[in-house]
């Protein structure tokens, strides 16, 4: 029996608007690997040459990186049978330890010298925009630099991962990724040169490649690789704009054709029409063999005869027998880009994950609720990325320096403590603060995080957190602070009565004011 109709509107295959469309399935490599090439190019592409890809890339690096993730030692130091109050107390030893060698001055943590871990950090997430969502990073050792840590950085383009000599992929070698059992990726094969560099004089390394293990033998990592994993069998990343990119182009081009439309419209202002045809004016001159270029001289001739009049300040010259001056009105031919732009843009904030108002720059038509919600929203899309990046590349990192800093003895290892590789995740517990969220309302944001506080609903660590602070230095100062009034015969009473008078009286701002859609100044400052 043949049923008229499929039991799922969305797989009727006699609809015809449906007929045609017959996407096949395939495994993720084989959805990614064969145009892995082509999206990375396009994305790349487009980050240079459009606005708006580029400052959603920049919005991104400055919401989950900023200037930096700041280190924040959390051992758990139940598994490794030791106190809180030594936990407390390592933990700043060795938080002082890794700014020395993070900040360090020379950017010794770079294998490179160019950049300090937060520089390190800004690259790679760039490197995950502009790529394959992918970063990729070989954990060196670099011993030979006095009174130097010898681990170091050394960021790589994920375009160098490939299969030696180009070779086409295998169940076990996916991309220059080359895969054990259960899919664990074993060893990368890294090109010693871009693909690009292949005709640069003098460089041969365009044509070899390097295979660099996962670990060392003793669990030690080697090379950090770092992709958003959306599928079970996914060897290599898909660039995160893929869904808007052709979107992206189409904006672009339409832009492009709007403007050169509008330069063509205006270019001239006036035209002189004539009535004489082509015939006439060539049997005055003479039937002439060149009767246009003829009569051309002959109208300057007439011009420069009879002199010119001039129109705002233009020189407009007389007119021949048969000829009419009219102006033009300049006409905008695309009076729907305005509309059509803020459609697009909007399609495009979903692609990337932001608020319209975060990719267009454009505020006017929002109101406090409305900014609240979208800030909200693409905070917590926000946090997750820098959540995902701060483990899969950030923590790694520090895992490999602590390890050195315990051989080194320059950190502590209690006796009676498990050791650093059986018992690594537990050495290596840490949480990494990073840009703050921003305010839209901050005196209500502030209030509201002191009434959550006051009901044990949150915690000063959480909210110090949110605004890129740690609790702990936060406290420290505020009691240097208090100390430091003392010394100077200052109330520091005052500035706390003065601070809830002000959260006291302090304008009250409608979170609907001006109406849905309607502008707020108040957006002009939000963060």
């Amino acid at each position: 029996m043949v049923l008229e109709r499929s039991v799922h509107a969305a797989a009727d295959r006699r609809d015809p608007d449906l007929a045609s469309w017959n996407p096949g399935l395939s495994s993720p490599d084989m959805e990614i690997l064969p145009e892995w090439e082509t999206l990375t190019a396009r994305t790349r592409e487009q980050v240079r040459n459009n606005g708006v890809a580029s400052g959603a890339v920049q919005t991104a690096i400055d919401r989950v990186i900023g200037t930096g993730l700041r280190l924040v030692c959390k051992p758990d130091y139940k598994a490794l049978g030791l106190s809180r109050e030594w936990a407390e107390e390592w933990s700043r030893h060795v938080e002082a330890r890794w700014r020395l060698y993070a900040n360090d001055i020379d950017n010794y943590c770079d294998a490179s010298r160019r950049l300090d871990f937060a520089g390190l950090l800004a690259q790679a997430y760039r490197s995950y925009m502009l790529s394959s969502s992918e970063i990729l990073a070989t954990i060196e050792w670099l011993p030979l630099r006095p009174d130097k840590y010898a681990t170091a950085i050394q960021m790589i383009q994920p375009d160098r991962l490939s299969n030696p000599w180009d070779i086409a992929d295998t169940d076990r070698l996916r991309r220059g990724v080359e895969l054990a059992e259960y899919g664990v990726a074993q060893a990368y094969h890294i090109r010693q040169a871009h693909p690009s560099e292949v005709g640069l004089m003098g460089s041969r390394n365009a044509y070899s490649w390097q295979r660099v293990p996962a670990f060392t033998p003793w669990g030690r990592r080697r090379v950090i690789h770092v992709f958003e994993q959306e599928q079970p069998g996914q060897t290599r990343g898909k660039p995160g704009f893929v869904s808007v990119l052709a979107e992206m182009r189409v904006l672009s081009r339409f832009k492009r054709a709007a403007l050169e439309a509008a330069i063509a419209n205006a270019m001239y202002a006036a035209v002189i029409e004539s009535e004489m045809p082509t015939e006439d004016v060539a049997a005055a001159l003479g039937g002439s063999t060149s009767p246009m270029k003829d009569y051309l001289k002959a109208k300057n001739a007439f011009n420069q005869e009879n002199g010119y009049a001039t129109l705002n300040g233009l020189r407009v010259p007389h007119l021949v027998p048969g000829e009419k001056f009219r102006l033009l009105a300049a006409e905008h031919p695309t009076a729907s880009y305005a509309e059509f732009e803020a459609a697009s843009l909007r399609h495009l904030a979903a692609g990337f994950n932001m608020s319209y108002e975060e990719v267009s720059r454009d505020y006017s038509k929002t109101n406090m609720s409305a900014a609240r919600v979208a800030m909200n929203q693409a905070w917590r899309f926000f946090a997750g990325r820098r959540h995902h990046i701060a483990n899969k590349y950030a923590t790694q990192i520090y895992a490999a320096w602590l390890e050195e800093a315990f051989d080194r003895a320059d950190v502590e290892m209690p006796a009676g403590a498990p050791g650093f590789i059986e018992a690594k995740t537990a050495w290596c517990g840490c949480e990494w603060i990073g840009a703050p969220k921003g305010h839209v309302d901050e005196l209500k944001e502030r209030q509201a995080g002191g009434l959550a506080y006051g009901m044990y609903t949150t915690s000063l660590k959480r909210l110090c957190a949110e605004q890129g602070d740690d609790w702990e230095e936060v406290l420290e100062q505020r009691a240097y602070e208090l100390k430091r009034m003392r010394e100077l015969e200052l109330d520091p009473a005052q500035p706390l009565e003065v601070g809830r008078r002000a959260a006291s009286s302090g304008p009250k701002i409608d979170p609907d004011d001006g109406g849905a859609g309607a502008p707020n100044e108040a957006l002009g400052g939000a963060a």
